[in-house]
C-alpha cells in the first residue's frame, strides 16, 4: 500500500463533501428554519440537520473511499478513483438530503390556499357585471 495514495484518497474523501455541503449551507439553513417547527424550532434544528448532513456525507464517502480506493497504483490513478469515489459519495448523500427536505416541501405546496374572505363590496361588484 502506498501511503501518498492513502493520504490522497482521504484527503479528497473529506474535503470533497465538505466543500459540496458548504455550497449548499446557505440555501439549505433558510430552507430548514422554515421546515423545523417542532420539536427544535427554526435555527436549532436547521443547523442540526445541517451538521448531521456534514457528518453522513463525509462518513459516507470514506466509506466508499476505503472500501474500493485505489492504494496499490500510482498516485494518479488512485486521485482519479478517489475522486470518482467521492463526487459518488457526495451526490448520493446530497440527493438523500434533496429528498428529504424537499418531501415536507412538496407537502406544503399541495396544500390548496385559503381564500381570503372577501368584503361585501368586491363580492357586489362581482356579482354585478355586465353580461
Amino acid at each position: 500500500m502506498s501511503e501518498l495514495n492513502f493520504a490522497l484518497t482521504l484527503l479528497i474523501a473529506i474535503a470533497g463533501p465538505i466543500l459540496a455541503i458548504s455550497y449548499l449551507r446557505p440555501i439549505l439553513v433558510p430552507v430548514l428554519n422554515a421546515l423545523c417547527v417542532e420539536p427544535m424550532p427554526g435555527a436549532i434544528g436547521a443547523h442540526f440537520w445541517v451538521r448531521s448532513a456534514y457528518v453522513l456525507a463525509v462518513a459516507g464517502t470514506l466509506v466508499l473511499s476505503l472500501l474500493f480506493g485505489d492504494f496499490q497504483g500510482e498516485p494518479l490513478a488512485a486521485v482519479h478513483r478517489a475522486l470518482l469515489l467521492a463526487a459518488g459519495g457526495c451526490f448520493i448523500s446530497i440527493a438523500l438530503i434533496t429528498h428529504r427536505v424537499w418531501t415536507p416541501v412538496q407537502a406544503r405546496l399541495a396544500k390548496p390556499a385559503v381564500a381570503a374572505p372577501r368584503s361585501p363590496i368586491a363580492a357586489t361588484a362581482a356579482s354585478d357585471r355586465w353580461v
